[in-house]
């Protein structure tokens, strides 16, 4: 029985093994998907700078009075930060996405991780529990067998002894 549960540890704490690397395949993907989500915050923010720097100019233009005369280059530029803004805020919502699908993909190892090690322990605790019953039985036998071997001795000396005491 104690042969079948160190077999049993020993494939329980394989395919922990392989659940905790699992665990870590899963994790590395979900922290590059985790940088991709701050890049796409820094390239918005940076374009949230360019925007503020581009209507800071224009409000300078507008007061020197020559608004009219860029009002075409303030347009374009417009058009592209807001359709740079569009493309950025879509990746971002598809980078948050996959980055909760990838932390739920975490989760799940974790979880599956934990009820491994948990169930590994219960069975590591029945091994420990058999290897010191088993200790326990052979030290019964060991003392059994010097007790044994004491009262047979006693019982040889007795009888070569008691012979001799006749004969006197």
């Amino acid at each position: 029985m104690l042969e079948q549960h160190e077999k049993l540890v020993k494939v329980r704490d394989a395919q922990l093994q392989g659940t905790r690397a699992e665990l870590a395949r899963r994790a590395a993907v979900r922290n590059g998907i985790r940088q991709e989500a701050e890049r796409a915050e820094a390239a918005l923010r940076s374009l949230a700078a360019q925007r503020a720097s581009w209507d800071q100019q224009w409000q300078a233009w507008i007061r020197q009075g020559g608004a009219l005369q860029r009002g075409k280059a303030y347009a374009d530029q417009h058009l592209k930060i807001a359709a740079l803004e569009n493309d950025l805020e879509e990746e971002r919502a598809s980078v948050i996405e996959r980055l909760q699908e990838a932390q739920q993909e975490v989760d799940a190892a974790g979880a599956r991780a934990r009820k491994q090690q948990e169930a590994l322990s219960n069975i590591m605790d029945v091994v420990g529990q058999l290897k010191k019953k088993q200790r326990q039985e052979q030290e019964a036998r060991d003392v059994q067998r010097s007790e044994d071997a004491v009262a047979a001795n006693w019982y040889l000396a007795r009888k070569t002894v008691a012979p001799e005491a006749r004969h006197e």
